[in-house]
């Protein structure tokens, strides 16, 4: 996978837990839709982190095998230890990694399973220096019926009302740059890289996160979520490249104009979209 920090500092993991809390409204409906179809149902969790989201999207009476995939040993190992049982398993696995399918069918066939009804990508694509490379290896482990469930950021659609400045634009400007936050616009091509690979069906749920006028705490949750990070990625970048004049010139517009967003994100008459793709789609017959 590409450049991908990986951090397990309070300030972090506090930013997960408030992302999958926001996430979870969006994605319900989208579960619930997939529980409903079927029983005893295999499920691939591909980024799985710490498993703590693994738990807590796919605890159901109708989810009989969870595998969890972390290219991060240490957080992989994090997950096993604290949620490892009968129906959670969690492996340190890069899906870039040379003979990453094999591995994949070993796990599988020790744990007797055929094929996924569902596989989980969230917020994965973006970190992938070949997307096309594992949605076109991940077809042959989605079952027939089975749907590829997928989360992604689009930040050419995202917007801001009353931005008179374009506080938000430039923010993305800088993102998009930023290393360590991957491909922020994968979301905007995913269908038809998806479409591409062979697959069929894809239903877009959602196409951003968005809170409006009077939405106060959404809109904590979605500053938390997609602004609080690029202020650490530009400390980290400082500190390999001291003299790097363009993380300089990052650095100097956060400190100018981060809070201003932040009190322009967070005002009462605001409206804010986050560009996203929350999309399903099965594997089709090609």
């Amino acid at each position: 996978m590409q450049s991908q920090l990986v951090f397990q500092e309070k300030n972090e993991i506090k930013r997960l837990r408030v992302q999958n809390e926001l996430l979870a409204c969006y994605e319900a409906p989208v579960f619930a839709q997939i529980f409903s179809e079927g029983q005893d149902l295999a499920v691939l969790d591909i980024g799985c982190n710490d498993g703590a989201k693994t738990i807590e999207r796919f605890t159901s009476d109708q989810v009989l095998c969870v595998i969890g995939l972390e290219y991060n040993e240490v957080l992989a190992a994090k997950a096993q230890k604290a949620y490892g049982n009968e129906r959670f398993s969690f492996y340190p696995l890069d899906v870039e990694a040379e003979g990453f399918a094999e591995r994949l069918r070993i796990i599988m066939n020790d744990k007797k399973i055929d094929g996924f009804d569902v596989i989980y990508l969230s917020f994965v694509l973006m970190h992938l220096s070949d997307v096309k490379g594992l949605l076109k290896a991940l077809r042959p482990f989605l079952k027939t019926d089975g749907k590829l469930f997928i989360i992604e950021a689009n930040d050419a659609s995202s917007t801001l009302t009353g931005d008179k400045n374009g506080l938000l634009g430039e923010f993305l400007e800088i993102l998009k740059k930023d290393k360590y936050s991957g491909n922020r616009e994968v979301g905007a091509t995913v269908c038809e890289t998806l479409s591409a690979c062979g697959y069929e069906s894809i239903n877009v749920w959602h196409d951003a996160v968005s809170a409006a006028e009077g939405e106060k705490e959404k809109k904590k949750a979605i500053f938390t979520t997609f602004f609080t990070y690029l202020r650490e990625d530009v400390l980290l970048l400082l500190e390999s490249e001291p003299d790097n004049e363009e993380y300089k010139s990052w650095s100097a517009w956060l400190a100018e104009n981060y809070e201003p967003l932040k009190r322009l994100i967070l005002t009462e008459k605001s409206v804010i979209s986050m560009g996203m793709k929350i999309l399903t789609c099965t594997k089709g017959k090609k």
